[in-house]
């Protein structure tokens, strides 16, 4: 800050510690209650030469004479917001006459007949049909049709392996046929995930002797294999569902639609409960059917007016549970830490800011554990209380006793698959390597008689199926899972589940409008589902990682992800689908989510341009809503393609949506820090480090190296992978939307400015706002080794880097404005990731960029109302100037989507911009930021 702006108020001298803090507190508490307005506080000045100036000048003079009549981009506005200015209902109504139902056809249903009857007689086809009727849901199959046949709306309630998802679809498909009406019949199944979708499908095929694409086929995000239009069923995500109905809100081509796995109370399934309550009156004809396990159905019955419901028994054999209590008795094993009872006695008491975290889990732990103890001392031997009273005893904290109890059940079980619920990926990766290179004796006994089988969501489609082949003789199938194999996928030979107790939800705080990832204990409903698991082919055991006592304090039923999710998405979506007032709609779901939650969507949305200020869809917003990413990452997308430099944020937006591709091994924490900054090529990004990441593997695998790559800079080879799948995603999306020329998210044309870092940073910073943080100040610790950084954010007064972070430690930086993506708070409030950017980015591209003299009569230029730059008044005129023609080639663009190409009219916006954003490698702003004393009051 410029000292002369105003003079600054220091503390007395001699005042040390907690003194001093009192004392700046009591002066900020003085001004507020005098009513004095503070003095806006200007960081650096962005004025911009008058060469340089001229030459953007010069680009706008160019861009304006050759500007097309703006009257064509209103007529093209005038046209689109008439086809969002009808709400739902009207939109309905407006798509009778054009989206006619399934006609019935003679020629068809004599054919359909015909192949089925043939089937029939073919001894393959009688053998998997006696298999299917020893599943529970096909002894009332009579029961269902007729329920289906007298009701609209019928909820089918069945235990885990009950084959609901299986066979009502094709009982309802068969009645069709049989009763000569085959072409009136098309079934859609939503599934909450790809996997399931796609092995759903494949097992339905395979029941009914055919390939997929005949009578069955499946749909997911890029990927489908679609059968035939009638006389079929298709399997689908819920999120393929809800696009369908931004084309056909009546569903016109479908006859049956079942809703699967409704109890998971996920948001598009919630989403699609609620727009089928509207679309219902309007197609009398039109059949859903819900499915859920054997939970809250009540809930659900009464949504739809009590609605028909039918129970169906699941599990075909009895399955053992035995606690960790048990476990533990039972395998002997002991090797635990981490006794927060001894920790107690050994340690001293800590008061305030050292009564950390952990200290606090700990004393919740024992205030759980020693009550139960007490009552079970009789029944157990005392190394297991003793055991119990470990912290890592329970969940899957603990990995080498997971190791031991596999080992254990190989050694001592009967034949049959195990399978272990993990939380997430992390913790899959981690235990899939013990078991391949085995720490225990026993394991190094069988670890070349098991196979080992990760299953994970957004794992490869292929790599999902293989876990459902059988397995070698003698050789024991392990699958490691998150929750995809709780209720959306049946593995027939398993036998044995190992419940860790744990999994990862989302989770909102919508005053703080904080997102976080957390890993929780599963709810008492989750864990029947796992337990259901077991005994598929005969009596099965059920290990839970946790004891009585802990499963007494879980949840019964999981709280609807509505409720704990930033709704942006969530808007954009229903806006496609002609949703004109959302916080109506959103108040009608079967669990409506707070209002402040709602207006916290909007209010996203509007600064990101998806809305316009009466929040209606723009151009853009339409774009947004139909990239399967977030909003902010799906806006990122579109200026890379705009700005060609696809192949790097590519990469950025991959990270971002999937996960990071380091790893981090017990002990090694320093090492997995130094290959990130080495990677980073000190960027100061989280997100172009992610680029380098991508580039240096495609390196390694020009020359065979990629696994020796992986192995020394602790990547995951299998999440590289992953991410160069999604970056082909991104390019073909954008490719299918006009925005690029090519399908290659590396082609030459879409990167012209691949390797412009001001400009690569610009585009993250226009993705990612309004997400912003300031580093107010920097000061190193005696020994030089970490740096203490002062951070803070429009919302919260301290935010730190996550020590994960390139950006955590480090002292110097050339500018201290950053953007990111996700906040998390656990023991404070974390930046997960973050890009420092340069403040010529900011006004560029953020909101809310005004201009006004300070009190002492400096001229400024504000980013969204926060941050306040000294700027002469020409530079400010030219960078207006220069907003309003980008947010008009903004929406040239979304309404006509087409590449800018380079040296045209349009392309002298862009070079405006980069002549202006190639000040950041020429001026040093280090030493123009807020001062460390400054910032203290």
């Amino acid at each position: 800050m410029d000292r002369n702006v105003r003079e600054r108020i220091r503390h007395p001298p001699g005042l040390r510690g907690r003194d001093i803090g009192l004392f700046y507190r009591n002066l900020s508490k003085r001004k507020r209650e005098s009513g004095e307005t503070p003095s806006l506080r200007l960081g650096p000045c962005v004025s911009v030469p008058q060469t340089v100036l001229a030459k953007v000048e010069e680009s706008l003079r160019r861009f304006e004479q050759s500007c097309e009549d703006e009257k064509v981009l209103k007529d093209f506005e005038g046209q689109f917001r008439h086809l969002l200015c009808s709400d739902f209902e009207d939109f309905i109504a407006s798509t009778k006459a054009m989206n006619a139902e399934l006609q019935d056809n003679e020629f068809q249903n004599q054919r359909y007949k015909s192949e089925i009857l043939s089937k029939e007689r073919d001894p393959e086809f009688q053998q998997r049909y006696e298999q299917r009727l020893k599943l529970p849901t096909m002894k009332q199959s009579e029961r269902i049709l007729a329920s289906i046949k007298d009701n609209q709306v019928v909820l089918i309630v069945g235990s885990t392996g009950c084959g609901k998802t299986t066979q009502v679809p094709q009982l309802i498909l068969d009645d069709y046929i049989y009763n000569n009406r085959g072409s009136q019949c098309h079934v859609v199944c939503t599934q909450p995930r790809r996997i399931s979708a796609v092995t759903v499908a494949e097992r339905v095929a395979y029941e009914r002797l055919e390939r997929l694409g005949v009578s069955v086929g499946y749909q997911i995000r890029l990927e489908c294999e679609m059968p035939r239009e009638s006389g079929s069923i298709l399997y689908c995500t819920t999120g393929v569902l809800l696009q369908k109905l931004q084309t056909d809100p009546l569903m016109s081509a479908v006859s049956v639609i079942i809703i699967d796995e409704i109890h998971e109370r996920g948001v598009e399934t919630d989403l699609l409960l609620a727009l089928f309550k509207i679309i219902l009156p309007h197609r009398p004809n039109l059949k859903v059917i819900l499915m859920s396990a054997t939970v809250s159905e009540e809930e659900f019955s009464d949504y739809f007016n009590n609605c028909c419901t039918i129970h169906i028994e699941g599990s075909m054999y009895p399955v053992k549970v035995n606690y960790l209590e048990d476990i533990i008795q039972e395998t002997g094993f002991t090797r635990f830490r981490n006794n927060p009872h001894e920790c107690a006695k050994n340690m001293p008491r800590y008061h305030g800011k050292q009564f950390n975290r952990r200290n606090a889990d700990d004393f919740q732990y024992t205030a759980m554990i020693e009550p139960y103890l007490r009552q079970i001392k009789d029944k157990y031997d005392s190394q297991v209380l003793q055991s119990l009273r470990c912290t890592d005893s329970e969940g899957c904290e603990n990995l080498q006793f997971l190791e031991h109890l596999i080992f254990y059940i190989c050694d001592t079980k009967p034949p049959g698959a195990i399978l272990v619920f993990l939380p997430g990926y992390d913790k899959i990766s981690k235990l899939n390597s013990i078991l391949q290179n085995p720490t225990l004796p026993i394991g190094q006994r069988y670890s070349r008689k098991i196979q080992v089988y990760p299953l994970h969501s957004m794992m490869p489609t292929m790599f999902q199926k293989s876990v459902f082949q059988p397995s070698p003789l003698g050789i024991r199938k392990v699958i490691l899972s998150t929750t995809v194999a709780e209720t959306s996928v049946t593995i027939d030979d398993v036998v044995y589940v190992i419940n860790c107790g744990r999994m990862k939800t989302n989770n909102y705080n919508v005053p703080g409008n904080l997102q976080t990832l957390e890993e929780t204990w599963v709810t008492r409903a989750n864990s029947q589902q796992r337990k259901g698991r077991a005994g598929r082919v005969q009596p099965g055991i059920c290990y839970n990682l946790f004891s009585r006592a802990r499963e007494k304090t879980m949840l019964e039923q999981i709280v609807p992800e509505i409720k704990r999710t930033k709704l942006e998405s969530t808007i954009l979506s229903l806006k496609m689908l002609h949703i004109k007032n959302v916080n109506e709609f959103l108040n009608t779901l079967i669990s409506p989510p707070e209002n402040q939650a709602i207006m916290n969507g909007v209010n996203l949305l509007k600064r990101i341009n998806a809305l316009d200020t009466e929040g209606t869809l723009t151009p853009l917003g339409m774009h947004l809503a139909r990239l399967p990413v977030d909003p902010q990452i799906g806006k990122m997308l579109v200026m890379a393609a705009l700005f060609r430099c696809m192949d790097p944020i590519t990469s950025v937006a991959a990270g971002l949506s999937f996960k990071s591709p380091f790893y981090t091994p017990l002990g090694k924490e320093k090492d997995v820090d130094r290959v990130k900054r080495e990677l980073s090529a000190n960027k100061r990004s989280d997100h172009l480090m992610i680029d380098n990441v991508v580039l240096n593997y495609r390196e390694s695998l020009e020359d065979g190296s990629e696994r020796d790559f992986c192995y020394k800079n602790f990547l995951n080879l299998g999440t590289l992978q992953q991410l160069e799948d999604m970056k082909r995603q991104f390019a073909s999306l954008l490719r299918v939307a006009s925005f690029t020329e090519s399908v290659q998210c590396s082609a030459k044309s879409s990167n012209e400015n691949a390797n412009n870092i001001p400009l690569l940073r610009a585009v993250i910073a226009a993705g990612l706002y309004p997400n912003m943080a300031f580093l107010s100040k920097v000061r190193r610790t005696k020994n030089h080794v970490n740096a203490i950084q002062h951070l803070c954010t429009p919302e919260e007064k301290r935010v730190n880097f996550h020590p994960s972070s390139v950006n955590s430690n480090e002292a110097s930086f050339d500018s201290h404005y950053f953007v990111y993506f996700q906040k998390q708070k656990s023991t404070s409030v974390f930046l997960l990731d973050a890009t420092m950017v340069f403040p010529m980015a900011l006004i560029i591209f953020g909101d809310g960029v005004a201009t006004g003299y300070t009190e002492h009569k400096v001229f400024y230029i504000s980013v969204g109302h926060t941050y306040y730059f000294k700027c002469d008044p020409g530079t400010a005129k030219v960078i207006m100037e220069l907003r309003k023609r980008l947010e008009w080639l903004m929406q040239k663009r979304a309404l006509n989507p087409a590449p800018i190409q380079p040296n045209s009219s349009e392309d002298c916006i862009i070079k405006a911009i980069q002549i202006l954003l190639s000040l950041d490698d020429v001026y040093d702003y280090s030493d123009q930021y807020l001062s460390s004393d400054e910032e203290s009051k």
